[in-house]
This record gives structure tokens, sequence and C-alpha cells, in this order.
């Protein structure tokens, strides 16, 4: 790793003694869409008694909104409520304190060098000196981000999903896109629960979330991990 970047943690152990039961293979084994850039998604990476307790589970507390409006030039418009947990590689030790021992031993286990070996296997991208930053995000009704192609530094980007009744209906699908436009729609996602989303940021990673329907029976439960190149020159490959 480059000099000054503080080794990520080991994998955390649970009240058994194990790691979580995390499918490392199925993120390494995953393979990137044809177009229109790389993505792709993973399912099956938790099992599905881990599923169901990390849903059960998902933080409630603490969120805050933000949001910027859509259409200034240059710039990427949205509203979610977020909650971060992890900033460049250090713990947020307060927001932390919010979440059950198994969401704890989760940030942990994406913390660990198995995780940044796993997405770097998956993309073919060197993360050596990237900073990792997570945060869980609820979309309540009404909330969405507009198309973007995500800052030059972000290396890789993964989404996973917490919402095992979510109806098409209740839209806010992650939608890929051919350009900015937003009715230029390549494929979509809906936030099913284990669900996953990878992606490579880069010059043609256009990409949004659909607002949620105002009818929407729940939040879109979110967790977002990116890494993050310390240094300017380490941009977009």
């Amino acid at each position: 790793m480059s000099e000054g970047h503080e080794p990520s943690i080991p994998a955390p152990t649970t009240a058994n003694g194990r790691p979580l039961p995390v499918g490392w293979d199925t993120l390494r084994r995953s393979r990137p869409a044809a177009e229109p850039f790389d993505w792709r998604t993973v399912s099956g990476m938790f099992p599905a008694e881990l599923l169901a307790t990390l849903e059960a589970e998902f933080p409630r507390g603490g969120f805050t909104l933000s949001e910027r409006p859509d259409g200034i030039p240059g710039t990427k418009g949205y509203r979610t409520y977020n909650l971060p947990l992890v900033h460049d590689d250090a713990p947020l030790s307060d927001n932390l304190a919010r979440l059950s021992p198994t969401w704890c031993d989760l940030v942990g286990e994406l913390r660990s060098e198995t995780y940044r070996s796993a997405v770097e296997q998956a993309t073919g991208r060197d993360l050596t000196g990237c900073l990792l930053q997570i945060r869980a995000i609820r979309y309540a009704p009404g909330c969405w981000i507009s198309p973007h192609t995500d800052r030059a530094d972000k290396i890789a980007t993964q989404t996973w999903y917490f919402n095992s009744g979510w109806r098409p209906d209740w839209r806010g699908e992650l939608v890929v896109l051919n350009s900015p436009g937003m009715d230029d729609v390549a494929d979509s996602v809906l936030p099913d629960s284990g669900e996953s989303v990878l992606l490579c940021p880069s010059e043609r990673s256009w990409h949004a979330v659909v607002p949620v329907a105002e009818h929407a029976a729940e939040d879109r439960r979110t967790l977002l991990a990116h890494f993050v190149a310390p240094d300017p020159s380490l941009v977009r490959q």
C-alpha cells in the first residue's frame, strides 16, 4: 500500500468466533455487462439467514437529509437520507454505535483486506492506497439521484439493497444510462433484497436513481461502499 495508508482491520468474528458468511467468491467471479460501461449485478453474497437479519436490523436513526436541486450545470442533483459509517478508512464510532452487532460485523468485513482484494479481482482495478468510504442510505418517498458518472477520484463503487418486499410500482430503480438523458436507459435494477451493483466509474458511467414513488410503503434501504483515490493522479483508468 502507498505511504500513509493505514491497513484495513482484519475481518471481524461473530459471537461464534467465525467471520460472517459473506460470499466473497461470488463477488470475485462476477462479470461486467457488455454495455455501456463496466458495471455488473452481484446476487447471493449474503446467505438467506444473514440477509434476513441485515434487513430486519437495517439502521433506523441518525440519518440526515442531503439534497441538491437538479439542473445545476456540471453537478449531480439528489435527495437522500445518509448515515456515514466509515470515512477515508476511519470508522465513525458515534454512528457505528447505532448499529446492531451483525451490522457492525458487516462494516468490519467491508473494511478488511478480503473485501478490497475481492473488488480488485472482480474489476481488475488496483485499489492500493485507495480510501474506503461506507454509508447507509434511506430513500424515502420522493428521494432520487439525477444522471451522473461519479466523481473522477472514485475507482470502484458497490451498493447493496435491503428491501425484500419492494414492488416495481414503488419505482426507485437504479437506471444504467447510455448518455446523460434520463430516458436513454440501457438497463435497470430494482432494489430487491440481496441484490448488489458494482460499477467502475468512467466518463461513460452514466447512472441515476428514479424517484421513489410517493405511495411507497417503505424506504429504499441501501448500503454504499466506494474506494477513493487520495492522489489526484490516480483517477479514471
